[in-house]
């Protein structure tokens, strides 16, 4: 059998690579047959091919994995192993003795040669990024395979994601702290508040909060928060141009979905929550007023970039003009 594991979300991808070793070291803990291939090693391509080629006769079920091949082989590597593929492709397949996982961090390119091969002789996933039901399923499996005793509450799970965004990676390493803190029981949301850094996007909203309720003081506040904490004026400044731009996004749509955010979030791409505070926030912003904040901003980032102004005293104008 082949695997073709690939896509976005290489840290998804990559735990299949681990569940399938663990599956086959259960048979073999010594590992007799298994290889593993790290294609920016030298002359990678030799030995794997002389290995696909040579049974091991004190081992005959054999794992082997190919990594980051199509990121490094040169265009002679990748000739000779498609050649091989297109001759043995029947072989390979039916050998119920042999599992090969061929491993890719990140979207290879479609019309590559071995990209198009794989994807036609092996059992190929794609791990896109997760967003919505998806993201929150894996959420949910994820604490449960931590803890079958401990679980998440609606508020909880959607205050990780707003903190944490689709990065499983991160998100696992996060989930690991909320289970054993939780210690089987139900994840709250005080819990995340607790123990989870929330992103300089997420507190950019208590930013724009002020910012409608003419609470400059309080804008201004938050704004310098964020630098004395090192964090990039530009960065910071880029996400009030984001949060901005959601809300004309939003404004654009709502009456068309009667302010449904669940509906309007499907309907734009955006994650619910973020809807949500972003109908709360255009209470205070009527569209026309919006066009021109944003049409502001546009023209503060444009003269920034070409040094025609200092971006923080400029926000800081801002802030206190709106």
């Amino acid at each position: 059998m082949i695997f073709f594991l690939y896509g976005e979300d290489s840290f998804r991808s990559l735990q299949k690579v681990i569940e399938i070793k663990k599956k086959f070291l259960i048979s073999d803990p010594a590992g007799s047959g298994l290889a593993v291939f790290n294609w920016d090693q030298k002359d990678n391509k030799e030995k794997l091919l002389d290995i696909l080629a040579t049974p091991n006769l004190l081992a005959p079920k054999r794992l082997i994995v190919v990594r980051s091949m199509i990121e490094h082989a040169v265009d002679a590597e990748k000739e000779d192993l498609i050649e091989y593929l297109k001759k043995n492709e029947k072989s390979l397949q039916a050998d119920s003795n042999l599992v090969v996982v061929f491993w890719e961090k990140g979207q290879p390119k479609k019309n590559g040669k071995i990209y198009k091969i794989l994807d036609k002789i092996a059992k190929a996933q794609n791990f896109e990024k997760l967003s919505g039901a998806k993201l929150n399923k894996w959420i949910i499996e994820k604490i449960k395979s931590e803890n079958p005793q401990s679980g998440i509450s609606a508020g909880a799970l959607e205050k990780i994601i707003l903190f944490v965004g689709n990065d499983t990676s991160f998100l696992d390493k996060e989930l690991q702290k909320l289970v054993e803190f939780s210690d089987g029981k139900v994840i709250q949301e005080q819990d995340v508040d607790l123990l989870v850094k929330a992103s300089t996007d997420i507190s950019i909203f208590n930013t724009i909060d002020a910012l409608a309720s003419s609470n400059k003081k309080e804008a201004l506040r938050l704004v310098h928060e964020h630098l004395k904490k090192g964090e990039d004026i530009f960065y910071v400044f880029s996400m009030i141009v984001y949060q901005f731009r959601n809300l004309i996004k939003v404004a654009g749509i709502k009456d068309e979905f009667h302010g449904n955010d669940y509906a309007i979030a499907k309907a734009i791409g955006m994650h619910p929550f973020v809807v949500k505070k972003s109908l709360q926030q255009l209470r205070s912003f009527p569209l026309e007023k919006l066009k021109k904040v944003y049409q502001k901003l546009a023209n503060l980032d444009f003269e920034a970039k070409t040094g025609k102004i200092d971006i923080k005293i400029a926000l800081d104008k801002f802030i206190v003009e709106l």
